[in-house]
């Protein structure tokens, strides 16, 4: 594998790393300094993290209308919150213009319902609302609200326990949309904890979607970091990445840190040089579950991971398909001193024209006694096919680097028509990975899979009852409960 212009940590040579800073437009070459070369890389991580948007479309063409739906299957329907018993109803706004909403102004009460006139505005700055826990205050449309034009955005500052959700009129399914934008949609900033955004549209958005850029120092103190954070039922049509964050563990320095962060239910699509649609520099407890990502990174070249996170947690249930990177570029780091692990399971990964399905990995920088140490990777019941068309590469269902301290097991997992020289878990590092119970073939129809859509197992499929059983009580990518011998695969 070549070093790509991205970021690329040498994980196939230790003799050279090469940065290139896309805004500069020039590349730099290190091999004096290999002696720091880890510490370099994840400041350089951090760098990439804050500087993204110097690699976005500023010229981004626009999409004039909807293409059809996405029909490839969804398993089942995002989660509701919990039933809310509003206090009052305060309407908000004219319907156009800029939108302030604060919480310094409002005298907020527990459970008030705030609800934004329908109309098209050019700013929603909410701001200073802190609500107790137990005590949301909720956001939402009265008719359709949209936000519209070059670097007209919603800015959230200084925000706990708050819902901020598109469902507020029963007609319409994604009540705020946000278009049409040369800079990015949703900024937040101040202290983030306890959000949930959902039920919203981005189109022809150039630059991030929502950008978080926390630096707080990491204490261990509930103030030094950022938790509960939810985004839900999110469709992108022609934007640049979804999230961006900031976040830095390196030799002992820990800042920017989120916990218990949920990306669910999010339709990305039709974005050619998005690079990763979801970027986070350290995230612990992360579940981003039933993500249909589609016909992404058709001009783009480099490494890319269409979800690329350090940190620890679960990615599961999740369907990527006609785009170029790992579906997960996982690299492993538990902050504090008891290892976590990372799951990835139930995923349906297929026609990659780079790359294999996905990729673990752990650094030592991540690792530092007393404040951080390392994960252990397990990646299981998936189903990946026509990994790496290009041909240029192997396309393996894993690419396994060292986990400085973890181990890694591979197993129930289905895989078809993989280049050649490709395996399910490729050892790329020191490790080797526990690889057992897995099933290759050269086609789908010799999987015993029905179709390239939905990936179900004909009653005939030598994947039936062909998986060892694992310690997780887990469902298939539909829903299914697993039999007591599960199938090998996504789907039961």
């Amino acid at each position: 594998m070549k070093l790509k212009n991205f970021l690329e940590v040498p994980t196939r040579s230790s003799t050279i790393i090469i940065i290139q800073i896309r805004k500069l437009g020039y590349t730099i070459s290190i091999k004096e300094i290999m002696k720091n070369l880890l510490t370099l890389t994840l400041l350089s991580l951090a760098l990439t993290v804050t500087c993204m948007s110097c690699a976005k479309e500023s010229t981004r063409p626009q999409v004039a209308d909807d293409v059809t739906a996405i029909t490839s299957p969804t398993p089942d329907t995002p989660a509701t919150e919990a039933s809310i018993v509003y206090g009052r109803t305060v309407d908000l706004g004219t319907g156009s213009g800029v939108l302030n909403i604060s919480g310094k102004t409002l005298a907020l009460k527990c459970n008030d319902l705030l609800k934004i006139k329908s109309g098209t505005y050019t700013g929603i700055n909410i701001t200073d609302i802190l609500s107790a826990d137990g005590c949301p205050i909720t956001i939402k449309n009265d008719g359709l609200v949209e936000v519209v034009g070059d670097f007209n955005q919603m800015t959230l500052k200084n925000i706990s326990n708050v819902i901020i959700s598109g469902d507020g009129t029963s007609t319409i399914a994604k009540g705020f949309v946000f278009r049409d934008n040369k800079y990015r949609a949703i900024q937040m900033e101040g202290t983030i904890n306890k959000l949930t955004i959902q039920n919203m549209s981005f189109k022809n958005v150039a630059d991030y979607v929502i950008s978080f850029q926390s630096k707080i120092l990491y204490t261990g103190a509930a103030s030094s970091y950022s938790q509960g954070l939810k985004f839900l039922n999110i469709s992108c049509n022609n934007t640049g990445q979804f999230l961006n964050t900031y976040g830095l563990i390196s030799n002992g320095i820990i800042s920017g840190l989120i916990r218990d962060i949920e990306i669910a239910y999010l339709d990305f699509r039709n974005s050619a040089n998005v690079g990763s649609v979801v970027l986070m520099g350290l995230a612990e407890d992360y579940n981003f579950h039933n993500n249909r990502i589609d016909n992404v990174n058709t001009t783009n070249n480099n490494h890319n991971g269409i979800f690329s996170v350090s940190g620890n947690g679960s990615f599961h249930d999740n369907y990527i398909s006609n785009h170029q990177g790992n579906a997960i570029r996982a690299w492993g780091a538990s902050v504090g001193t008891t290892p976590k692990n990372i799951l990835i399971y139930n995923n349906i990964v297929v026609n990659s024209r780079k790359y294999s399905g996905f990729e673990v990995q752990g650094f030592d920088a991540f690792i530092s006694a007393g404040k951080s140490t390392y994960t252990n990777a397990i990646v299981f019941n998936n189903t990946c096919g026509n990994l790496n068309t290009s041909n240029d590469w192997q396309g393996n269902v894993v690419d396994v680097y060292s986990l400085k301290g973890g181990k890694c097991d591979v197993y129930n997992n289905l895989a078809f028509n993989l280049p050649a020289g490709s395996t399910i878990a490729g050892q790329e590092s020191d490790l080797a990975p526990n690889v057992h119970n897995n099933l290759y073939y050269t086609t789908s129809s010799k999987a015993g899979i029905v179709d390239q859509k939905e990936f179900r197992l004909a009653s005939s499929s030598p994947a039936k009852s062909a998986g060892s059983v694992t310690p997780f009580t887990i469902k298939d990518y539909y829903g299914a409960m697993r039999s007591a011998k599960p199938s090998a695969g996504a789907v039961e």
